[in-house]
């Protein structure tokens, strides 16, 4: 009797991880609404702003943008870079560092359960990231589409 509540418990224990892939946890989904409601509102101060990046105010964030901006390359530095360079162009693929090689976890949430579970590590890593690929912290406008097309990704 023993043996087949662990054999159940065990077989539950493995089965979870599997069932689990593919789907964005309800902290992920809360952090990443969060982060685009203050984006929504910090896009329409940008286009207030006379250095804003162009009038995006009235445009609503979408997927397609979202996958432009993940996949453009950008020159500088003599290099080519890209948001995909490292993530690989499918963001639920594991990526690898374009300088150190090193193995990046998947980009989108729906495969990697650590991805935007912090607003304050995802803001910091849009900072990082916008600093290596356009030597300028992203917009809002930008950072809400790509994270509206990796919410997108399943």
């Amino acid at each position: 009797m023993k043996k087949s509540h662990l054999l159940l418990a065990l077989a539950g224990a493995i089965a979870f991880p599997v069932c689990a892939q593919g789907t964005v946890s309800a902290q992920q989904i809360e952090v990443m609404d969060k982060l685009l409601a203050v984006y929504v509102a910090a896009a329409k101060i940008e286009v207030k702003d006379e250095k804003g990046r162009g009038n995006v105010s009235d445009k609503p964030f979408t997927v397609e943008e979202g996958r432009r901006f993940y996949l453009v390359r950008r020159t500088w530095q003599s290099g080519d870079y890209t948001c995909s360079g490292c993530h690989t162009e499918d963001p639920k693929k594991e990526g690898k560092h374009i300088k150190t090689k090193l193995p990046l976890k998947p980009l989108a949430p729906s495969a990697n359960p650590e991805r935007f579970i912090n607003a304050n590590k995802v803001e910091a890593n849009f900072t990082a990231h916008c600093m290596d690929l356009h030597e300028r912290d992203c917009t809002a406008f930008e950072k809400g589409n790509l994270i509206t097309y990796l919410k997108s990704v399943k």
